[in-house]
């Protein structure tokens, strides 16, 4: 079983503005005045603004988040299993894909002071409901990103433009010691558009596999919406009709047991 938080897609985003010793990994611009010089080009001291007048934009967001295994050798290959993120200001909801296979929904939504889990399996017919204390680290995403501006001199460094789905990008690479009591072996790599200032896509590397020593996996969140058209009953949870109130791993051992 991988370790993994169901949701920390967002927490990472804001981490990667670099720089280092009081030196900015980022060259000036030959071109002044060109869009060469633009946010990411600016003095440290002023980076925090256009992320943060960026997010502040942000009612809602969905993205893909897929597990990437690496073995001893350095080998990578991506698991089956993949999940299509959904984020409001207070709940949040992932559809779980076993390759083109709809298996799972679960709904994390308020409840009083607390936050309700949802989930029900298509392929076990079966729902389960479970109550997290306080809200669970997830009342408001973007809250939760402008708290790692606080962090804009940890990261490591600058891993160069690209363009990412048609988006030109800038991305920034941090090890997860920076943030918190991780492994340095841990480390987060983050691109974000240069024209809108937000994440395109996010590597949360180096995560150890439970009960294999030898593998490590990455978790990669891409296809980003930020401006998401989705129906109003996005994140309210629904049971289909005669699916039955069971975790699915009690399911499987009814199923499994020998007939009497």
């Amino acid at each position: 079983m991988l370790q993994h938080n169901p949701m920390r897609w967002l927490s990472a985003a804001v981490v990667v503005l670099v720089v280092l010793g009081g030196l900015s990994f980022f060259p000036r611009s030959s071109k002044p005045g060109s869009k060469e010089t633009d946010w990411w080009l600016a003095p440290p001291s002023a980076w925090a603004a256009p992320i943060n007048a960026a997010l502040a934009t942000i009612k809602g967001a969905t993205c893909r988040e897929q597990t990437q295994i690496v073995d001893a050798d350095g080998s990578a290959h991506l698991s089956s299993t993949w999940h299509r993120f959904y984020v409001s200001r207070d709940s949040y909801r992932r559809d779980i894909y076993d390759g083109d296979f709809f298996r799972e929904i679960q709904w994390y939504t308020p409840d009083g002071g607390d936050m309700l889990q949802t989930s029900v399996r298509f392929d076990t017919k079966s729902y389960t409901v479970l109550r997290h204390g306080g809200r669970f680290g997830e009342e408001d995403p973007v809250e939760r990103i402008r708290f790692y501006v606080a962090l804009l001199d940890k990261a490591g460094r600058q891993l160069g433009r690209t363009a990412i789905d048609g988006h030109e990008c800038v991305g920034f690479e941090i090890h997860a010691s920076k943030y918190g009591s991780n492994p340095d072996t841990w480390i987060d790599r983050i691109w974000f558009d240069v024209r809108t200032r937000l994440p395109i896509r996010i590597e949360r590397a180096g995560r150890p596999v439970t009960g294999d020593t030898t593998r490590t996996f990455a978790s990669i969140q891409d296809q980003f919406d930020y401006s998401p058209v989705l129906p109003e009953d996005t994140f309210a949870p629904s049971i289909p009709s005669g699916f039955i109130n069971a975790h699915p791993d009690e399911l499987r051992r009814l199923q499994s047991a020998p007939s009497r």
